[in-house]
Parts: structure tokens; sequence; C-alpha cells
């Protein structure tokens, strides 16, 4: 008869067993894994030693090119905007110190800003759309401008105001429609007076939500000066060419193929290749540079 005490030995002696096969086995495996493991993590120290030195390279090469541009920028932009004046329009949270630069450039190209104009949050703000509504379609709404059949807010005061600072009709219609916004808290001057162009350099500056109503409103403004033939470079920092941005809403839909873009606008480098690329643009030769998977080259040619 099987007693309680022989299950007891049967039930120690698989304990046992088990145990002493893990030992065997972990003896015999464990020089292959330790070596297999030692060569992975060797492997992944020096890829990230490789990466490490790829990074320092990398910033290396845009201090230096920062460096170029800042030395030698004003050789190369020199003398190719001679007799044009250039509007420039910031975008809501557009940096001072990108337009600054942008307009030093500008003037050793031998250019003149005829005026600067920049955009506030209630511009692209969607509880502020009627106020856009009423301006467009109400006494303001300038005698020579037939606006688009469309109720959207973003399309009607994009038409505007493109309209006006492109130098279309009187220019009590430009001080009319400055003032009307003004009043409305949804742009600033620089106290400066404004002068219409037809090259506009419009400044942007971080991401914005795909699709939301902000980043709809300001590519409805760059739409504008795109219908009435203006010359357009839309420049701004990295961040700018990805979501809803005011450089990759450009880059993504058909605007892309009347209105160039510049997405590095940050550096000294972007500043020298947004008057660059102006001056292609205004011979007719579209492109899209900076450092953004959605550009063309880094930098246009220089101007000859």
């Amino acid at each position: 008869m099987i007693s309680f005490r022989y299950h007891l030995v049967s039930i120690i002696a698989v304990f046992l067993a088990l145990a002493l096969g893990i030992v065997i086995g972990t003896t015999a495996l464990n020089g292959t894994i330790t070596k297999g493991l030692r060569d992975d993590v060797s492997s992944l120290k020096k890829q990230r030693t490789d990466l490490n030195n790829q990074i320092k390279q990398l910033q290396t090469q845009v201090d230096n090119a920062g460096q170029f541009a800042s030395t030698y920028g004003t050789q190369l932009v020199a003398g190719s905007l001679s007799n044009k004046s250039v509007l420039l329009i910031a975008m809501p949270g557009a940096s001072t110190g990108n337009e600054d630069g942008i307009a030093n450039e500008i003037t050793a190209a031998g250019g003149k800003i005829s005026g600067r104009v920049g955009l506030t949050n209630d511009y692209v703000d969607q509880r502020r759309a009627d106020g856009i509504v009423n301006l467009a379609t109400g006494a303001l709404h300038p005698a020579g401008l037939t606006l688009p059949p469309t109720s959207d807010p973003g399309i009607l005061g994009g038409t505007l105001l493109a309209w006006v600072l492109l130098g279309n009709g009187q220019q009590t219609d430009l001080t009319q429609v400055l003032s009307g916004f003004s009043e409305l808290h949804m742009i600033t001057t620089d106290g400066n007076d404004v002068a219409p162009s037809d090259s506009v350099v419009i400044i942007g500056n971080g991401s914005l939500p795909a699709n939301g109503y902000a980043s709809a409103a300001e590519l409805s403004l760059i739409q504008g000066f795109q219908k009435f033939k203006g010359h357009v470079v839309v420049a701004g920092d990295a961040p700018s060419s990805s979501g809803g941005g005011v450089v990759a809403s450009v880059r993504g839909s058909a605007t892309r193929t009347s209105v160039s873009t510049v997405d590095d606008v940050d550096t000294p480098f972007g500043q020298v290749s947004t008057v660059l690329t102006l001056v292609a643009t205004i011979a007719g030769h579209i492109g899209h540079y900076g450092t953004g998977s959605n550009s063309d080259a880094l930098f246009p040619p220089p101007a000859k």
C-alpha cells in the first residue's frame, strides 16, 4: 500500500530533479547568454558613441553656417533688391528678433521696408470671427473689391487685407481697412506709415493644430496675397514646418506652387536665405528651403 511518506518522498524527488536540471541548464547556457549580452551592450555603446559624434559634427556644421551667414550674408544679398519695397507681415507669436533680422538683410540687399504689420491672436481666434465678417462686408468694404462668395471669416479677412496691402484701390482704402482691424485689436503696426507693396515676407513661428481655425485663417491670408499676384515668401522656424504651422500649411496645399517658403528663419543662415528666396520668387522661381523634410533644398542659389 502506497503511504503518505511515499508521496512525500516522490514530490521531494521531483523538485530536486527540477532544481538539478535548472542548475545544469544554467551552467551550460550561462557562458553563451552572458557573452551575447555583453556583445549587445558593446554594440549599443558603440552606436551611441557614433551618434554622439554625428550630432557634434552636424552641430559644428550648423554653427559654421550661421557664422558664415553672419559674416558674409550682406555680401551675398548686396544689391539683389535694389529699388524694391518689401512689406513684412508677422503672424501671431512671430519673433521680433526674426523680423528684425530679415529687415536688416532686406536693407543690406538694397531694398526698403514699406511697412510692418503684425497679426494678433484675436485675428486667429474663432470667437472673434464675426468682427472680421462685419468689417469685410460692412461700410469699410472698398468699392473696387469683389469678395468671394463665402461666409468664411478667414477667407473674407485674408482677401480684404491682401487686396489693400498689395496696393489695390485708393490710399484711403488701405488706411480705413488697417484702422478697422486695429480697432478690433487684430493687427498692430510699428508706428510708421504702411505703404503697399507687391513683394511680401510673411513671418511665422511654431506649429498649430492641423485643420484648426487659426491654421486655416493664416493660410487664407497667404492665399489672398497669392490671388492678387503678390510675390510672397513665408518664413518660419523648424516647428512651423510641421502640423498646422504656417510653412507646413503652404507646403501641404496647392499654394506651394506659387508661394515660396523657408523653415529656418530663426538662424542668420535662414534670414539670408529668406532674402535670396524673395529675389528668386520675384523672378518667378518658386522654391521651398530649409532643413525640414518637405523642403526642396537647404537654400536657394545666390542672386546673380
